[in-house]
């Protein structure tokens, strides 16, 4: 199902893939893809950035006896009891130990994974190209169920209070049963979803490639407002107190009052804005594709930095904020640590 011009349109460059995995923290390690279709552990402490582990290795073959090729990994990687689980451009799903990075299991779904994977109750639910969302048993890997779509999911699911949200390409938002899998509703808007969903004291806010955000009535679907752009929206949305923060493939990123979709600011990054913005202590942090920074005050919008940071990379993956820094993957693998106050340093890594 994947339209390679399609992605390429709309972010460049995935014609070749490349993947633009995001970083994952756990036990004093980074873990994160760097470089195209490599996932790594390294070592953070006192930034040593050395290397732990690699996957895959040159030995390393699936089930069937072909070799590991994850071509490419979208799916930044989730730590949930001491296992790394995530998704690959060759449609493998992937649990790994986190202290070593042997492979626990592995499970082939029917195309690319391109959103990330959500451990819940030791369930993992994950969506592929092949328009399905699988739900696996978190420590071997068994399905437990699966539902099919009309189209691609390429967004990472929601799950909360025993519900599955997920956005498909097939244009709908679907709420599922967390155990069953059966359908409680679906919203069907005006082009495709790709955006992961957010949950807001009832509301259920989700970006599409309509250009709206959407707040949908999380218990029945309905819609409770919208907000119109003039471009895509691929992130998922953040929402503080009563505010919302998307960014659009326009450069913008625009602050809505939650409760009814007004505009309350709108800021100008200049480049497609992929990356979730994400709130590093005080400060919004956005990121945008060239690989600028912006630090912004959630309040009005207006920037708190002198200038934007420019790191000179590709930056599509959402940020990492743990404490007061952000930890942020540029495709090629480079790994950079940001701190509210506007200083960004590249990690090295090492051997």
């Amino acid at each position: 199902m994947l339209s390679t011009l399609f992605l390429a349109t709309a972010c460049a460059g995935i014609a070749q893939p490349e993947g633009w995995a995001g970083p994952t923290l756990a036990d004093d390690r980074l873990v994160a893809s760097i470089g195209r279709g490599e996932m790594a552990a390294v070592d953070i402490d006192d930034s040593s950035g050395r290397v732990l582990w690699r996957f895959p290795l040159k030995d390393q073959r699936h089930p069937d006896g072909s070799k590991i090729d994850p071509e490419a990994i979208y799916s930044t990687p989730v730590v949930a009891d001491s296992i790394v689980y995530f998704g690959a451009y060759d449609g493998w799903l992937y649990a790994l130990d986190l202290p070593n990075g042997d492979i626990r299991w592995q499970l082939e779904t029917g195309g690319p994974i391109v959103g990330n994977a959500v451990v819940q109750d030791g369930v993992v639910y994950v969506g592929s190209d092949d328009g399905r969302l699988y739900a696996l048993d978190a420590a071997s890997g068994q399905e437990r169920w699966r539902f099919k779509s009309g189209d691609s999911i390429w967004a990472t699911p929601l799950v909360a209070d025993g519900v599955v949200y997920v956005a498909s390409m097939d244009k709908k938002v679907y709420a599922l049963d967390a155990a069953s899998g059966e359908e409680k509703w679906h919203f069907k808007a005006k082009s495709g979803l790709a955006s992961t969903p957010v949950l807001a004291e009832g509301t259920l806010l989700v970006g599409g490639l309509d250009s709206r955000i959407r707040a949908l009535d999380a218990a029945s679907g309905e819609e409770k407002w919208h907000f119109a752009a003039d471009d895509w929206f691929w992130t998922q949305p953040l929402v503080l107190e009563d505010s919302v923060y998307a960014g659009c493939l326009n450069g913008k990123v625009y602050a809505l009052d939650v409760n009814d979709g007004n505009l309350k600011w709108e800021q100008d990054t200049g480049a497609p804005v992929r990356a979730a913005p994400v709130l590093l202590d005080d400060v919004l942090l956005i990121a945008n594709r060239k690989g600028e920074l912006y630090g912004l005050d959630p309040q009005n919008g207006r920037s708190v930095w002198p200038l934007p940071i420019e790191l000179a990379k590709t930056v599509l993956s959402d940020p990492l904020v743990e404490e007061a820094t952000a930890y942020i993957s540029a495709q090629g693998g480079d790994l950079f640590t940001v701190s509210k106050d506007g200083r960004a340093v590249l990690l090295v890594v090492t051997e």
